[in-house]
């Protein structure tokens, strides 16, 4: 059974951002610079969730949804990550991860490892080189999501994995120790990615445009 896959994301995502809601103590807008919707949020628990919605339903028959949560400098935990980009008719392409940012054998990875394992797809994408230099081999990675019963699967997982996420991290915060250049890591290698160019561009974004946004909103690096 075939479901509108672009609306039932778009629900996923108020999902997200009501999850949020709830455990961030700061919430801003991006500035009106850029024309698509973008909600940073901060908590003592982590250090920066970024929610990116670029809905061109109406003039590309697209709806793009992107998020990401970063630990505090100071925290090990595992960077969350999800990505869907939906046609009219189906996913052409979803990515969730746990991605090392400090210590790749933390307790949070191998959670969600073992949810991941029990999972399939009937599609799943292979991976990039840059991609595979930051994401988890558990990540989540699949193609045409069409039918209704693996779109409900990865909804569940994604929230799923965002509670246990929210839960937890910030709990491995250590005084005196500083995470962040495995965070800039992450950030360059997912600058890597030629893909979130390309498509903005060709909806008829200026490319300087979206490279600054990429280089300063996307996946911003700290010295």
């Amino acid at each position: 059974m075939t479901v509108n896959v672009q609306s039932r994301i778009e629900q996923l995502a108020r999902n997200i951002e009501q999850k949020l809601l709830f455990s961030t103590t700061s919430t801003t807008k991006c500035s009106e610079e850029y024309d698509w919707y973008n909600a940073f949020y901060e908590s003592p628990c982590y250090r920066r969730a970024h929610v990116e919605i670029v809905d061109r339903r109406d003039t590309h028959k697209i709806y793009i949804l992107h998020c990401t949560i970063f630990p505090h400098f100071n925290d090990p935990s595992p960077i969350w990550g999800f990505d869907a980009v939906c046609g009219p008719s189906k996913i052409t392409g979803t990515f969730l991860d746990y991605s090392a940012a400090g210590d790749p054998t933390h307790p949070m990875m191998q959670w969600f490892a073992n949810e991941s394992e029990q999972l399939e797809w009937n599609k799943p994408r292979e991976l990039p080189d840059w991609a595979r230099a930051i994401f988890s081999p558990a990540m989540i990675a699949a193609g045409n999501v069409s039918e209704e019963e693996e779109l409900e699967s990865l909804c569940r997982i994604t929230m799923k994995s965002l509670h246990y996420y929210l839960a937890n991290v910030g709990i491995s915060q250590e005084s005196g120790f500083e995470y962040h250049m495995a965070q800039n890591r992450y950030c360059h290698y997912q600058k890597q990615n030629p893909h979130v160019i390309r498509s903005m561009v060709a909806m008829g974004v200026e490319e300087a445009k979206i490279r600054k946004f990429v280089d300063e909103i996307l996946f911003p690096e700290f010295g």
